[in-house]
């Protein structure tokens, strides 16, 4: 997938308080993996341990110090020292080890919640986690607004998905439910105490809460200095210095708070003002990772509403067509030549508040590399006829492609009866058109649009422009039979014949004047 270039101001991010801190780095052995006879580090050696290398091997003995490249470790089985990088240990052993050292932070994981996504019959998103229901209505609650949403307005099931939790709750709401999960333990003495805090005050990092997190840091220390000191320190400093600078860190949440929104136009401002403002700021690496994080969104949210406008808008088009144009060819004209730039021009009209600047070759662009998306159904109605006969019943090419149908066969008997057919429609508009001299008044597409209903026509003219456009993926062609012949493209009329004039009985094909001989009604799947 191509990222979004000239509007999208940053790329992918990692979430707003990844936090990477570094260590004074102890006198290091020489020789790589191999063991030394240097100097070690001097630094207290951890318990002995297990330790789980990439290869599959496994080493015993203690950590003697450690650093952002690697660790010093004491084999058991020999007495000596080996320098080891992190690439050299297994991958689970590698993340445990850093968060326990405090290389990475735990918060940089980004906070999730389950909610609710559905959508209106207008193509609205609605993602919010539905606290209660009504007889008429579903509620739904987001971080800043609790509302409801008529039953009658939702097209489909809803599904569950994950969203950053501060887009349905506020940090306190977060907070006091992580109490109450806590509250048997975060008074507890000593390890149990002390391991509960400091859950906690890493949560509240994940949430931004950082007075919350410094308190409960403090707390972790003074339940068991020894628990995990140097995550607990670690985490302390870095609460206490984001603490300090709370106006900052309410400038990024607002920022974050109108992402959740899709106010992607006003957060671009505020990050762009965010450096001229505080431009000595130590939040500068939440600010970089939170454009990054902005723009991640924003391009997610762009490619979706790209789609969901495309095909709003070409229905709307297709209502205005069926409204203003005087007659079926100034709707032919439109199709041909205007449809396609109004309707790239509506759909970057409508995304500027998502992605202001985009224009409309780049609406195209995205367009063009939207997902498969749902099969959606359209039709030309009782106007399949205005097609012409070799259009209106025309196939797809790979539906095209197959054997003959067998001789005597229900299929090779209709073919045949749709030759016969043809033929007659043919004769019988060449004996029309002699004895009238043109068109038959039946036939002129000009009366038949003045006169068709404006939903027959609106259904036309999207299904035609789905069609011939080139902007679709057709993936069916279908045909009805013709409600009022059958199918048949003609009625039979019986007649008894008259004693008095002498004409004998019979019957006599009569044309079908819904479908005009066509006999079927086309339809579209598309996407």
């Amino acid at each position: 997938m191509k990222p979004i270039r000239r509007f999208l101001p940053f790329a992918l991010a990692l979430p707003l308080g990844s936090v990477f801190l570094v260590r004074p780095v102890p006198a290091q052995a020489e020789g790589g993996a191999a063991e030394t006879g240097e100097a070690e580090p001097a630094a207290p050696a951890l318990p002995p341990m297990m330790l789980r290398l990439r290869s599959g091997d496994v080493l015993w003995g203690s950590i003697l110090a450690h650093d952002p490249e690697g660790i010093h470790f004491r084999r058991v089985d020999t007495g000596g020292a080996v320098r080891l990088s992190w690439a050299w240990l297994d991958p689970g052993e590698v993340d445990a080890l850093r968060l326990r050292f405090g290389y990475v932070e735990a918060a940089a994981d980004e906070l999730l919640v389950a909610v609710d996504r559905f959508y209106l019959h207008d193509g609205t998103e609605i993602t919010g986690l539905i606290v209660s229901r009504t007889d008429e209505s579903l509620i739904v609650k987001t971080a800043t607004r609790t509302f409801p949403v008529a039953k009658g307005q939702i097209a489909g099931a809803a599904t569950v998905v994950q969203v950053p939790a501060l887009d349905i709750y506020t940090k306190a709401e977060l907070y006091q439910e992580k109490v109450l999960e806590l509250q048997s333990t975060l008074h507890a003495e000593s390890a149990e105490g002390a391991a509960a805090n400091l859950g906690l005050a890493a949560f509240c990092e994940r949430i931004f809460d950082y007075p919350h997190a410094v308190h409960h840091y403090k707390k972790a220390a003074a339940l068991d200095p020894a628990h995990e000191a140097e995550v607990c320190a670690a985490g302390l400093a870095r609460s206490e210095l984001k603490a300090a600078q709370q106006d900052q860190v309410d400038m990024l949440a607002e920022i974050d708070v109108l992402r959740a929104r899709r106010r992607y136009d006003r957060a671009i401002e505020l990050l762009a003002a965010f450096p001229t403002r505080y431009p000595d700021s130590p939040l500068m690496e939440d600010w970089s990772k939170l454009k990054e994080r902005v723009a991640k969104y924003q391009e997610r949210d762009v490619r979706e509403e790209v789609v969901r406008l495309w095909h709003l808008w070409t229905e709307k088009l297709a209502r205005r067509a069926a409204r203003e144009k005087e007659g079926y060819q100034a709707v032919i004209a439109y199709l041909d030549e205007g449809y396609a730039e109004d309707l790239r021009k509506a759909v970057a009209q409508d995304l500027q508040s998502l992605a202001p600047g985009i224009q409309p070759d780049e609406v195209q662009r995205l367009w063009d590399e939207r997902s498969r998306g749902r099969r959606r159904p359209t039709t030309y109605g009782q106007g399949t006829w205005l097609l012409g006969e070799e259009r209106a019943l025309a196939v797809l090419e790979k539906e095209a492609e197959g054997e003959p149908p067998a001789e005597g066969s229900q299929e090779a008997e209709r073919k045949k009866l749709e030759e016969r057919l043809a033929r007659y429609f043919r004769n019988q508009e060449l004996a029309q058109k002699a004895k009238t001299g043109g068109e038959a008044e039946e036939d002129d597409p000009e009366k038949f649009w003045a006169g068709w209903t404006p939903a027959g026509r609106i259904l036309w003219i999207q299904a035609y422009f789905v069609e011939n456009s080139g902007l679709f993926r057709l993936e069916q062609v279908l045909f009805d039979n013709c409600r009022s012949c059958g199918g048949t493209g003609v009625h039979e009329i019986l007649f008894t014949g008259s004693a008095v004039s002498g004409d004998s009985g019979g019957s006599r094909l009569i044309r079908c004047s819904t479908c005009h001989g066509i006999a079927r009604v086309r339809r579209l799947k598309y996407r």
